[in-house]
């Protein structure tokens, strides 16, 4: 596979989770409007994460990630009916533990809430678990539609699995619009019907995979076999990063409980710092991070070890040349795209001080979460799930010891920060174990060409920052104002600048995007 092949397909799936992610922010946009940073904000966004917390464990996260490279492996090996018997056996056995989890979760709610939540008052509380109960199920569809989608992935395909997720934003656009707008003016029961419009959009997003598993050759049929080689393989690998997971898992449980302790707000205003920085993560880190799992599985498992140090160097070199940019522009410019963004109905000056600063400090890790998403798969390509799994101990165990510690002198900004500060420990970790445990691994991403396009990015910065000192007025329209004539002149500085600072990566990207543009 040519590097422009997974160049592609990285731009392909990046694509799609753009427009997932642009109905994303129209979703948290209407949202903001309608709950700005009040109790019941809070209350939902409490709500909403539970069912996520858990269904990580079983869905995208270590599953998926043991799953790949086994399916790979006996598609080269024995062919693609035993492909699909071991895909039908898992979903099968997956369907049957999240429903199970499901059932438990939904009777132990009220406990979940107050462990999860403790600083919450007695209305917050009733409502949170209300919501809980209503969204519990949703466990069950995006766990499912998860598989269906490494599955997927594991052909090649990622642009409709990546979209589908859009049909859920919808969802729950038209579950806050319709009501809040035509029935309802109580934010309380409009809270009910984005939790049924949760709840709606998971099935959606779920049906949508079945046209696409049919054109493989799927018949999706139940396959139940405990004592199948290929699934007590599969148990092997997933339990370490099962593990690793929960104590992911344990780590945001700390942030909630931490962020419910302090004022009413904090919960909402990391909710919208974290999604904002969410939205580049999700188009650029998590997009390659799943685009290059299938790939380097093939790689490893054919002993190809050329291929994947040049495939790896080259994803890790576009994650350093879109994410730093970006950040640099979150940073200075994250307030006026939260005021165009989410400046208006409930959604005021002390919400929006409030979520910028999150932003910020969630950015500062923006960079080294988009490394961390491309160096992980190489060492699940080699089947390796244990070792991601201790560093994640450690990294966690250091995040709540820093979020207890800033939180004293920071509030929520000190839970954004203490994220940021354990992905940079992360990925320095891993590129430490990466090196000495694989010596045929070859990581290589630090060069003059990268220090070029540093000292292009403080240029540009410099520019953004005068254009926001001349330009100070807090209004609406002179935010859009700023955003537009600082876009223009980054575009400017860095179409210049990557050819007389002579940056061969910027300028095939800007060919690239020239070219598209002159067809159209």
């Amino acid at each position: 596979m040519s590097k422009e092949k997974l160049s592609r397909n990285i731009g392909s799936m990046s694509f799609a989770v753009l427009i997932s992610r642009i109905f994303g922010l129209l979703r948290d946009q209407i949202f903001a409007y309608f709950f700005g940073a009040t109790f019941v904000a809070d209350a939902f966004n409490t709500a909403f994460k539970i069912p996520n917390l858990l269904r990580r464990l079983f869905g995208e996260g270590a599953l998926g990630a043991a799953f790949i490279p086994l399916y790979q492996e006996i598609g080269i090996k024995h062919g693609k009916k035993e492909q699909i018997h071991f895909a039908l056996n898992l979903l099968t056995i997956l369907l049957c533990l999240l429903s199970f989890l499901c059932v438990i979760s939904l009777a132990l709610t009220p406990w979940i809430v107050k462990i999860i939540a403790p600083g919450f008052n007695q209305v917050t509380y009733e409502l949170t678990v209300k919501l809980t109960r209503i969204m519990f199920p949703f466990l069950i569809l995006i766990g499912f539609s998860s598989m269906l989608v490494s599955i997927l992935n594991s052909h090649k395909l990622f642009f409709i699995p990546a979209l589908t997720s859009s049909f859920m934003n919808v969802v729950m656009i038209a579950a806050m619009l319709l009501p809040g707008l035509l029935m309802t003016k109580d934010v309380s029961e409009l809270s009910v019907w984005l939790s049924i419009g949760v709840l709606v959009g998971g099935i959606l997003q779920t049906i949508t995979l079945f046209p696409l598993l049919k054109k493989l050759d799927y018949k999706v049929s139940p396959v139940f076999d405990l004592k199948s080689e290929a699934i007590s393989n599969l148990w092997k690998k997933f339990l370490p990063g099962v593990i690793g997971i929960a104590v992911r898992q344990v780590n945001l449980l700390a942030d909630q409980i931490l962020a419910s302790l302090l004022v009413v707000g904090s919960i909402s205003a990391l909710g919208y710092g974290n999604r904002l920085m969410q939205l580049p993560f999700g188009i650029i880190g998590v997009s390659a991070g799943a685009a290059v799992i299938p790939y380097f599985s093939d790689y490893v498992a054919k002993k190809e070890w050329g291929s994947l140090n040049s495939k790896l160097n080259f994803a890790l070199k576009t994650m350093l040349f879109f994410s730093i940019p970006i950040t640099l522009l979150i940073v200075l410019l994250g307030k006026d795209i939260i005021r165009i963004l989410f400046m208006r109905g409930a959604f005021d000056l002390a919400a929006l001080d409030m979520s910028y600063s999150a932003l910020v400090y969630y950015s500062v890790g923006l960079i080294f979460l988009c490394l961390n998403r491309v160096i992980i798969p190489v060492f699940y390509a080699h089947k390796n799930t244990k070792t991601p799994v201790k560093i994640s101990i450690y990294i966690v165990f250091i995040n709540v010891v820093l979020n207890i510690i800033l939180m004293q002198f920071m509030q929520h900004n000190g839970l954004a920060l203490a994220t940021s500060i354990a992905a940079v420990l992360q990925f320095f970790i891993l590129l430490n174990v990466l090196n000495k445990d694989y010596e045929k691994v070859k990581v290589s991403i630090l060069d003059m060409e990268l220090i070029r396009f540093v000292i292009l990015n403080i240029i540009a910065g410099i520019l953004v920052k005068f254009i926001y000192l001349f330009m100070g007025s807090q209004t609406m329209l002179m935010a859009i104002v700023r955003i537009v004539l600082s876009g223009i002149v980054t575009l400017i500085v860095f179409g210049v600048g990557v050819h007389l600072l002579r940056i061969q990566y910027g300028i095939r990207l800007w060919e690239k995007i020239s070219r598209k543009l002159l067809r159209k």
